[in-house]
């Protein structure tokens, strides 16, 4: 479908879905290899299984990488029909233009788009990625993995200067031992999500998470 435009913004987030679920995959197979090339602990590393021998659920070096391939196969079609299609959609996606209008980097709006998505996501798949083992035991990880962005570009997306920071569109919490780990309002993610219908909402819900100079996330 590379050459139509996406329906709508729920559309568009569900091809975000797919694209954090391919890469949740594709860590948790790199690390998988790794294992087995490197080995863990005192265990050997893991070595290739001879044709004359039993069958085993688990796999090999070789077919572990070459499920790792697959993987990235997928992750570059699914990334360049997205491309595609984007060009083709217009208005752009509310959350890229949330991105656009707070001069995010094209990391920063992956980002985004990961927070956006840890309250709205639609899929079990995708949930089910995020509480793998792979991210569970340390959450502030799973930006740099998922988004494929290093510590200091994690780091200026949290910075309490930038304004989507200070207007309250994102909250960060930092641990003892300095680990940041970042969440997206609800009525962001709402107004993201849904659009912001000014009509059907009280009062108290019309806040203004919204760039300086603009109108609102329409």
């Amino acid at each position: 479908r590379a050459d139509e435009p996406f329906d709508d913004d729920r559309e568009h987030l569900l091809a975000a879905e797919l694209h954090f679920t391919l890469q949740s995959l594709y860590v948790q197979a790199l690390s998988s290899l790794r294992t087995q090339v490197v080995g863990c602990g005192r265990s050997p590393p893991h070595k290739e299984k001879s044709p004359a021998a039993a069958a085993s659920p688990e796999c090999t070096p070789g077919e572990t990488a070459a499920r790792v391939a697959a993987i990235k196969e997928m992750q570059r079609s699914h990334a360049a029909t997205c491309v595609a299609r984007l060009e083709l959609t217009s208005p752009p996606p509310r959350v890229l233009s949330v991105a656009a209008a707070y001069a995010l980097s094209e990391k920063e709006a992956v980002a985004l788009t990961l927070l956006v998505l840890q309250r709205s996501h639609r899929t079990a798949l995708f949930s089910g990625c995020l509480g793998s083992d792979s991210f569970e035991a340390d959450q502030a990880l799973l930006p740099a993995l998922l988004c494929d962005a290093s510590s200091l570009e994690l780091a200026a997306f949290y910075d309490e200067e930038r304004p989507h920071i200070k207007e309250g569109i994102i909250h960060v919490d930092e641990d003892y031992s300095s680990r940041q780990t970042a969440s997206l309002s609800f009525e962001a993610c709402d107004a993201i999500v849904n659009g912001l219908r000014a009509e059907a909402r009280p009062d108290s819900y019309r806040r203004p998470y919204l760039v300086p100079g603009s109108g609102g996330v329409e």
